[in-house]
């Protein structure tokens, strides 16, 4: 019953609240008065650059492997279902479909593949924190409420945390493992043995980030996707004459992204545009109207851009596999070396 309540119940509860509040603050008429003076032209080119971004992203995911990475189909099409799954089923749950999926693929261990995700989403993190440090510094908190300035604060302190605390599980990861293979010897159970050998493997499939060339390389590839991403939220503002400056894009973009983590709902329905009208109209960037038309429109073009390929890869799910598994192993047998292929 606990966990029917914490997994299904909260995070509707959270949702229903939200959307309450984000409806409470804004007016009918306002809101149908933005809608007809919105300009198409912006709206195609911000769907334009969410598909780039994907593809930005399935193209990044093979690095954090540590090795046999994925190609950029099967990655394109496992990265794709699992945000479509985000969207479909509460608390970002599709993250851990996407690591059963990309096991499949791969033959590797779901433990393994949940942590290039793990590396992604901290990746991802840093780069929004910094993007928010950047303009906290370079422009002041201006008028956004002190409040929601702590409160997005905490979460670059957070993903910064969680930065250091993998660099030094990833220095000190011979020891730890030095240490698991004492624990599991000694306690000789099933159940031991098996969360300690997944800590190994958890811990293993963090170690691109220890080598200076591959975290080079996530970390560029993370601030293009970033720059991609800023363009959605810039055109989105624009289609709606908001007449934001760069500061508010940035602000509109981390309060979305931020909000995002909060387990509520599927794809954080309410949350997220809630959270985008509190703190835009807090820093006097936009009305409450105009900022809940902004974060549905790009929560929508986000739907849409995942919703249509994902329900198609979910569909044919099984063929699509079957399509991702060759190609994964026509990958390796064309990079084996001559001695492994006899």
């Amino acid at each position: 019953m606990k966990r029917i309540l914490l997994k299904f119940v909260l995070p509707w509860l959270i949702t229903i609240v939200a959307l309450y509040l984000a409806f409470n603050q804004t007016s009918w008429e306002m809101l149908k008065s933005h809608i007809w003076e919105v300009k198409p032209g912006y709206l195609c080119v911000a769907v334009g650059l969410t598909i780039l971004s994907y593809i930005l992203r399935a193209l990044r995911w093979p690095l954090l492997f540590p090795e046999n990475a994925l190609p950029f189909g099967s990655s394109y099409r496992v990265l794709v279902l699992g945000f479509f799954m985000n969207n479909v089923l509460p608390a970002r749950a599709g993250e851990l479909v996407r690591a059963h999926l990309g096991s499949k693929v791969l033959g590797k261990q779901r433990t393994l593949v949940l942590a290039t995700i793990a590396s992604e989403r901290l990746a991802d993190g840093l780069a929004i924190s910094l993007m928010f440090v950047v303009i906290m510094m370079g422009f002041g908190r201006g008028h956004l409420a002190a409040e929601h300035a702590d409160k997005l604060m905490w979460f670059a302190y957070l993903f910064g945390g969680v930065a250091l605390a993998v660099i030094a599980v990833l220095l000190l990861r011979n020891k730890i493992f030095a240490i698991t293979d004492r624990a599991a010897l000694r306690f000789s159970h099933n159940a031991s043995t098996y969360t300690l050998s997944r800590v190994q493997t958890f811990i293993h499939g963090l170690s691109p980030l220890s080598s200076p060339s591959r975290a080079i390389k996530i970390a560029l590839w993370s601030l293009v996707i970033w720059g991609v991403e800023l363009g959605v939220f810039a055109c989105v503002s624009a289609a709606y004459s908001s007449g934001m400056p760069l500061a508010g894009v940035v602000l509109f973009l981390v309060a979305a992204n931020f909000s995002s983590l909060i387990p509520a709902a599927p794809g954080g329905i309410g949350v997220i545009e809630f959270a985008v009208l509190t703190v835009l109209s807090s820093a006097h960037f936009a009305s409450e109207d105009l900022a809940f038309c902004m974060a549905t429109t790009q929560h929508l073009i986000q739907y849409v851009v995942i919703g249509i390929p994902g329900a198609f890869i979910l569909s044919n799910l099984r063929s699509q596999l079957k399509d991702m598994s060759d190609d994964s192993q026509s990958i390796d047998a064309s990079t084996a070396s001559p001695r492994e292929v006899a």
